[in-house]
């Protein structure tokens, strides 16, 4: 009778998620995870055959937390701008987990704009306010609120500045207006 399986996938990609988390991407390694949760290598391999295949496990596992639990908290009625405040408290909550996916390149980071940008689709269809906008206009606002948010959320968890919601939230009214009436503004080649 084969031995029954003690560490299960899951656990192996809470103990990824975790491990990010805490370290970054730096040392990502089935060793340094296996040592970090007493365990061997040989369940990650096991798993997942090889440390690409556990990354992308890992990177799916953290997307979900990231974009369908955190980003999914509400702070504001305007989605847009809830949205904008809850990947700056996202960033706050989890400053080793956002280097790892923003500044280390974890998250190969054309694969993390992309996710990004079907989950702002999303939520632009389902909202009353942005469901007409034109899909120019949609990935206008995408990139710019990219852009702002990801320096916010960097000044901030750097301890440069802190940011309450009714300010961010005035600021990102304010972007998300700007960039509506300005018929002008198109998206940015990327």
């Amino acid at each position: 009778m084969p031995r029954k399986k003690v560490i299960t996938d899951e656990m192996l990609l809470d103990f990824g998620f975790k491990y990010l988390q805490k370290y970054g991407f730096e040392k990502f390694t089935a060793r340094d995870v296996a040592k970090e949760f007493s365990i061997s290598t040989q369940p990650i391999y096991g798993a997942f055959q090889n440390m690409e295949k556990y990354k992308r496990a890992v990177l799916d596992h953290v997307f979900h937390y990231m974009f369908d639990v955190k980003l999914a908290e509400k702070y504001a009625d305007d989605p847009l701008v809830s949205l904008g405040i809850a990947f700056i408290r996202f960033s706050e909550e989890n400053p080793n987990l956002y280097r790892a996916l923003f500044v280390e390149g974890f998250a190969r980071n054309q694969d993390m704009f992309d996710y990004s940008f079907d989950n702002f689709k999303k939520l632009v269809l389902v909202s009353d306010k942005y469901k007409n906008l034109a899909a120019d206009r949609v990935e206008a606002l995408h990139v710019r609120i990219w852009v702002v948010v990801n320096g916010m959320a960097a000044s901030s968890i750097a301890g440069i500045r802190s940011y309450n919601d009714e300010y961010l939230k005035a600021i990102f009214e304010e972007i998300i207006t700007a960039i509506i009436n300005n018929p002008k503004l198109v998206p940015l080649s990327r």
